[in-house]
């Protein structure tokens, strides 16, 4: 007889804001804690500072590319030039432009993932609170805090193994490990972090290897069903967040992201057959995850879709359960891309309707991913005997989360071990 989880879920829906001091109650007790087990985080897509160098400068200084945007502002050509990505549809990899060297920032410490852009710290502050949280706490970064930030231009499922992502990821967990007295380690996703942290934990590791060094994954925000928006920037223009560049600019820029492509909507978060991602009334046209491909076929943008094809098989394993003792973070009630509407006329369509903006249609989830694909951790609960449990937020947004009260209330629990979650095992 074994103990199977059935269920732990618990809607958090607070009357009443947590006070910030209940939530660093007892402050000097826990700075003093020699007991904190480390925490790895892996942040989400777009969220890594990246550095470059161009490889005619030698030896020279990285400098800053990403985020920064006052030098978009200065040079948008040079710096869309910079962040060019090759794709090669044979072997699935990605690249940089031949002229370039880019890395991720200061890779083990949290800096490459706070504020992205220190001349904007209110807008591009991610992580910024939370790690500051985690201070408060008692956390040290590189003793008990650590980050794993990457380039996400590149970072599909070929990449992470071949470029040593995941090999970097898992000695660095495993020296977290050894320096804090072989405390096992709690690995934390945020967004597409959630989808890499998976990822490593059921392809990359052993089971024996998860059970010595983890404690549990923490995953926030995590877009296993995939993602309409990310099928958006791949189907046609559409503006990104960087300024001044066109829609049509950031529809050539983008369409070799890896990320996009392992986040296109998969059966598991949406019902392949009836959940329509695409509309174009006036050819009669409507997508759905089983007939997306038609996109890139229909287009005779074949090396897209390779791109896609090369990753189906593994962007349905995204419901496969990791393993290992799992708290899951969501939040719904925000209005969220569900599905683009192509309603120009057919005589704009019949040319190449691809190159037209399309209209946004909402539903719940958390303004970036819909509630359905952010739910399919529900199925882990009865494919795995380790604890799943599932928090569901309100009140906040997918980025969000990381600075609510709520969530950090909750994470402190988990990393003090003061979690209430055995109610939900019962005996077979």
């Amino acid at each position: 007889m074994f103990k199977l989880v059935l269920l732990v879920v618990k809607f958090l829906v607070y009357a009443a804001s947590i006070d910030d001091n209940n939530l660093l109650n007892n402050q000097n007790e826990i700075k003093n804690n020699a007991g904190l087990q480390p925490l790895v985080i892996v942040p989400g897509l777009g969220h890594s500072r990246m550095e470059f160098l161009y490889k005619h400068e030698g030896n020279a200084a990285y400098r800053p590319l990403w985020l920064e945007i006052n030098s978009m502002l200065i040079n948008k050509s040079l710096f869309l030039n910079d962040m060019e990505v090759q794709y090669n549809p044979e072997t699935d990899e990605y690249q940089s432009a031949d002229h370039v060297h880019i890395r991720p920032q200061e890779y083990g410490g949290v800096n490459g993932f706070t504020i992205l852009d220190t001349s904007y710290p209110n807008d591009t502050n991610k992580f910024g609170n939370t790690i500051q949280y985690l201070e408060d706490l008692g956390y040290v970064v590189g003793k008990s805090l650590f980050g794993s930030p990457y380039d996400f231009r590149l970072s599909g499922p070929t990449n992470v193994k071949k470029t040593g992502m995941y090999d970097d990821l898992m000695k660095l967990i495993e020296k977290a490990y050894e320096i804090n007295g072989k405390k096992k380690v709690f690995l934390l996703g945020h967004s597409f972090g959630c989808v890499l942290s998976h990822h490593f934990l059921t392809s990359y590791v052993s089971e024996y290897w998860k059970q010595k060094y983890i404690e549990s994954f923490i995953s926030v925000s995590g877009p296993y069903g995939g993602v309409v928006e990310s099928f958006s920037y791949l189907l046609a223009p559409r503006k990104w967040i960087v300024p001044g560049v066109t829609p049509q600019e950031s529809f050539k820029s983008l369409k070799y992201v890896a990320p996009f492509y392992w986040l296109l909507p998969n059966k598991y978060g949406f019902d392949e057959d009836n959940d329509i991602i695409a509309e174009i009334p006036s050819l009669n046209i409507t997508i759905t995850p089983k007939n997306q491909s038609w996109v890139f076929e229909s287009t005779g943008r074949l090396d897209q879709l390779k791109a896609a094809n090369h990753v189906k098989d593994i962007r349905n394993q995204l419901h496969n359960p990791p393993h290992i003792k799992t708290h899951v973070f969501i939040c719904t009630g925000v209005p969220t891309i569900s599905k683009i509407l192509f309603n120009a006329s057919y005589e704009q369509y019949k040319q190449q309707w691809w190159n037209t903006e399309g209209v946004d249609i909402m539903s719940d989830g958390d303004n970036t991913v819909t509630a359905k694909s952010l739910r399919v951790p529900y199925q882990w609960i009865k494919a795995q005997e380790q604890p799943v449990i599932i928090r569901e937020l309100t009140g906040t947004d997918h980025s969000g989360i990381l600075n609510d009260k709520k969530f950090k209330f909750e994470l402190r629990s988990i990393l003090l071990g003061m979690e209430q979650d055995e109610e939900g095992e019962t005996e077979l």
